[in-house]
């Protein structure tokens, strides 16, 4: 079942557009009366370059982006929060890549939030509402009821126990990560220990999630253990977080089987384990190892790498590892070099990136994916990708 949403027109969209990014700021964190509504947001934009191995063939795409950002306090109890994130994209990609207007307009959750207000051979404009929902909040008890976020994992690319929102690593520039349609419930004891519940509505049993998850410090460490119902699987797991002498430590296993084969099949472990360290001298280094039981060869590599997967096929190998440092150059800039990989696929992503910031509430981003090895040769016209963004945010 879908809950059809009828946009308004690409003239009604354009002025609502502007004044969405200019009226925001002078609105911010104002008083309604009944409690308080605050409106932030930001405006990107982010040029995009990509070539072949030889620079001969050199393609360009722009995406300018603007995020609304809304938060009403209607008691001290109850809380609405409402984000929309819009973006005009132009480019190589709207010329000739083919279904974009499909793909942009399916919404993945219950409720159908995302359309496209303008399709044409240059232009798409593209909307999505990712957060749109009430929490109500009693001591150490909150309860969140519509599309949210439900973030269970613990490390940092590759998240077994994420069930509900799994998000792609290299899709760097949607920083909020994407939304579910769901309803959770969480209560906490303490600080680090507590019980959590949620279940996302699917719209069949292959879209629905349903799970608890319990959380405990067990001396250094923060552990949880969780169970529950996956996309017509059966799943339990457990993830920790915590210090193996002056390293950090993290991880999560999930065992995956099908519900209508439980004695035919021994189902599947998905596991990930993560360290970082920082050196004397201030680089902090950051190396992670995964385990993809799940693994399934489908779809155009660099497509999956950049989509959210599913918590049971977290990458396009059976096998994969990240290793990543960085450095603070200066107070206002950062870098970073990262290098992700598979021991059993032919493929490396290389991934360095700075920041810099212009202003205090202005940044600039340069940041380079180069795809490297025989499955991307193969499958891609221009493997090297070349980004420049400029945020600014209020």
């Amino acid at each position: 079942m879908s809950l059809p949403f009828r946009p308004p027109s690409l003239l009604q969209f354009l002025p609502a557009l502007l004044l969405s990014g200019t009226l925001a700021a002078p609105l911010l964190a104002q008083d309604s009366g009944a409690g308080t509504l605050k409106l932030g947001g930001y405006l990107k934009e982010l040029a995009h370059i990509s070539t072949d191995n030889a620079f001969k063939r050199f393609r360009y795409d722009n995406i300018l982006h603007h995020r609304l950002e809304s938060s009403w306090s209607i008691s001290r109890a109850l809380t609405v929060q409402a984000d929309m994130r819009t973006r005009l994209l132009t480019g190589y990609s709207i010329r000739h890549g083919a279904g974009l207007k499909e793909y942009y307009e399916h919404d993945s959750g219950y409720a159908d939030l995302s359309w496209v207000w303008h399709s044409g051979e240059q232009t798409l404009i593209h909307s999505n509402i990712d957060r749109l929902h009430l929490s109500w909040f009693s001591g150490d008890l909150e309860v969140h009821a519509g599309r949210q976020r439900i973030n269970w994992g613990r490390t940092y690319i590759w998240n077994p126990n994420d069930l509900f929102n799994n998000y792609a690593f290299l899709d760097f520039d949607y920083e909020e990560r994407p939304g579910v349609d769901a309803l959770s419930a969480q209560y906490n004891w303490s600080y680090a220990a507590g019980v959590e519940g949620a279940w996302r509505m699917g719209r069949d049993l292959e879209g629905s999630v349903l799970a608890g998850m319990v959380r405990e410090s067990w001396g250094s460490y923060d552990v949880q253990f969780l169970g529950g119902y996956y996309r017509r699987q059966i799943v339990v797991g457990a993830g920790w977080a915590g210090y193996l002498g002056q390293a950090g430590m993290k991880g999560e296993v999930s065992w995956f089987h099908p519900e209508d084969e439980l004695l035919e099949t021994a189902g599947h472990l998905t596991a990930t384990v993560g360290v970082d360290y920082m050196l004397p001298f201030g680089i902090y280094l950051q190396g992670e190892v995964l385990y993809n039981g799940g693994y399934r060869r489908t779809g155009e590599p660099l497509a999956r790498l950049v989509r959210p997967p599913t918590a049971d096929n977290l990458f396009i190998a059976r096998s994969g590892w990240f290793l990543n440092a960085s450095y603070q150059l200066h107070p206002l800039i950062s870098s970073s070099l990262g290098v992700m990989g598979s021991f059993d696929r032919p493929l490396a992503v290389i991934i360095p990136q700075a920041s810099y910031s212009l202003g205090e509430n202005l940044d600039l981003m340069v940041l380079a994916q180069l795809l490297k090895g025989r499955l991307f040769r193969a499958s891609l016209d221009t493997q090297n990708l070349f980004f420049l963004r400029l945020k600014y945010s209020y």
